[in-house]
C-alpha cells in the first residue's frame, strides 16, 4: 500500500529545470539527474530529483487559480515509505526565477528573484522549522533586496499507513501571502528504467529487438512506492512580475557553505 498520495505528471513544463549542487563562492558546479546516489560524505538530502512548475489552474481546472504559479522541488530520492527523512540543516534549497517578456526568449540563466529555504534541526515530533528568503537581484546577479519570512514547519511522516495532513504554511512577504508545503510525498517522477536500458542496448546493436510502448499501461515505474522530500510553493504571479512579464524561466539549486561544500 502507498503511504503518500502521488502527484503524476499533470504538470506541463513551464521553464528550464536545471539542478545544481555547489558551494557559496566556489567555482565547481555539478548538474543533477534524478538520483545522484550517495557517498559517506554526501547524503541523499543534498540530491535534487526533479522540478515541476505550472500555473495552478492547469492542475485544478479552476479559472480563478490562473493568477498563481506552483513550483515543486523534489529532493532525497529513494526515500522509503513510513520512514522519516529530513532536509539538510547546512544547505540552502533555492528556486531561481528569471522574468521573460516572451516564452520564445533565449534562456540566460540569470535570476531576477530567488526563493531560499533553510531548515532547522528536527524536533521531538520529527518536524523541522524553516525560513524563506526572497532575494531580488540586479542585472549583474547582485542581490539588491531581501525579505524574510520565518515560522515555517514541515509535515512529518506517520509510522502507520495513511497520508499525514499537510501542515499549512502561509508565509507573508510584504503584503503578499505565499503558501508553502515542505515534507515527504510519493515521488511523482515516472520512468520505465527497464525499457530505457532495453532500448539503449538495442540502439547499440545488442540484445533482443525493442521498441517504444504504444501506451503507458504496461510501463513499470521505477519510482513507484518511493518518497521524496518536497518543497512546494504557491506564489501569485503578480508577485513575480516587474513589468507585466508572462513567462518565467525557473531552475533550482542546493547550496552549501564553503566549509561544508569542500568535502562533498
Amino acid at each position: 500500500m502507498k503511504l503518500f498520495s502521488k502527484w503524476k505528471m499533470f504538470a506541463a513544463a513551464l521553464a528550464l529545470g536545471g539542478a545544481l549542487l555547489y558551494g557559496s563562492n566556489t567555482a565547481p558546479v555539478v548538474a543533477s539527474d534524478h538520483d545522484d546516489g550517495e557517498t559517506n560524505i554526501k547524503s541523499r538530502n543534498l540530491s535534487l530529483t526533479d522540478l515541476y512548475v505550472f500555473r495552478e489552474d492547469w492542475h485544478t481546472g479552476n479559472a480563478a487559480d490562473a493568477g498563481n504559479l506552483i513550483m515543486v522541488m523534489c529532493t532525497n530520492p529513494r526515500s522509503l515509505p513510513r520512514q522519516q527523512y529530513f532536509f539538510n540543516t547546512d544547505a540552502t534549497y533555492s528556486f531561481h526565477v528569471d522574468r521573460q517578456s516572451s516564452q520564445d526568449n533565449q534562456v540566460t540563466g540569470q535570476d531576477d528573484l530567488r526563493f531560499d529555504f533553510r531548515f532547522g534541526a528536527p524536533n521531538a515530533n520529527s518536524q523541522q522549522t524553516f525560513s524563506m528568503d526572497v532575494v531580488t537581484l540586479d542585472a549583474n546577479g547582485t542581490p539588491v533586496a531581501q525579505a524574510t519570512a520565518t515560522g515555517g514547519l514541515t509535515t512529518p511522516a506517520v509510522p502507520l499507513l495513511g497520508t499525514p495532513a499537510a501542515v499549512p504554511n502561509n508565509l507573508t512577504i510584504g503584503n503578499t501571502t505565499i503558501n508553502v508545503f515542505a515534507g515527504l510525498r510519493e515521488d511523482p517522477f515516472f520512468f520505465d528504467v527497464e525499457a530505457f536500458f532495453r532500448l539503449r542496448a538495442n540502439a547499440a546493436g545488442q540484445g533482443p529487438a525493442a521498441g517504444f510502448a504504444t501506451n503507458a499501461d504496461g510501463a513499470v515505474d521505477f519510482a513507484s512506492g518511493y518518497n521524496v522530500n518536497a518543497i512546494v510553493v504557491r506564489v501569485p504571479i503578480s508577485f513575480l512580475q516587474n513589468n507585466g512579464e508572462t513567462a518565467f524561466d525557473v531552475w533550482e539549486s542546493v547550496t552549501l557553505p564553503n566549509s561544508v561544500a569542500q568535502f562533498q
